[in-house]
């Protein structure tokens, strides 16, 4: 399940990484309006959470392309919890509209508080479902 998830995050971050690279830097504040947005969504992008979007690509990567079920596994549990801290710690510092309010050169904007917690919870449940072993033998799947 972690494996199959991953895939998917895998995909969604490269969107996310590459979009926020081009959306520019939100800690340069101009005409009393952040930057790093995307038309009327609020997104206060900056290269510290590009940064951190294209680490949490390479694990997703890492997990849906080469690693195994068990490390993979790991990794992919390590990943959701970094999200859910990244969400919650959001949560509690939020962002003005302005882009005055920043924890290490993280913006924490709704949107993105909300695309974390779902992408970390997710990544929890999918890393706790993952099955280690083969299963029992049957007539569908023998036994090697």
């Amino acid at each position: 399940m972690a494996r199959f998830y991953a895939q998917i995050c895998t995909f969604v971050f490269l969107i996310v990484t590459v979009g926020g690279f081009f959306l520019g830097n939100a800690s340069h504040v101009a005409t009393g309006q952040a930057q790093g947005n995307v038309q009327g969504v609020v997104l206060h992008m900056t290269y510290a959470r590009d940064v951190v979007d294209l680490v949490l690509l390479a694990a997703f990567a890492a997990v849906g392309f080469v690693l195994g079920r068990a490390p993979g596994r790991l990794v992919a549990g390590a990943a959701g919890v970094v999200l859910l801290a990244l969400a919650i710690l959001g949560f509690f510092i939020g962002d003005s509209l302005s882009g005055s309010r920043s924890f290490a050169g993280l913006h924490f904007t709704l949107a993105v508080n909300i695309f974390d917690l779902v992408a970390g919870v997710l990544a929890i449940l999918a890393a706790l479902g993952t099955v280690e072993d083969e299963g029992p033998a049957s007539i569908i799947r023998p036994t090697a």
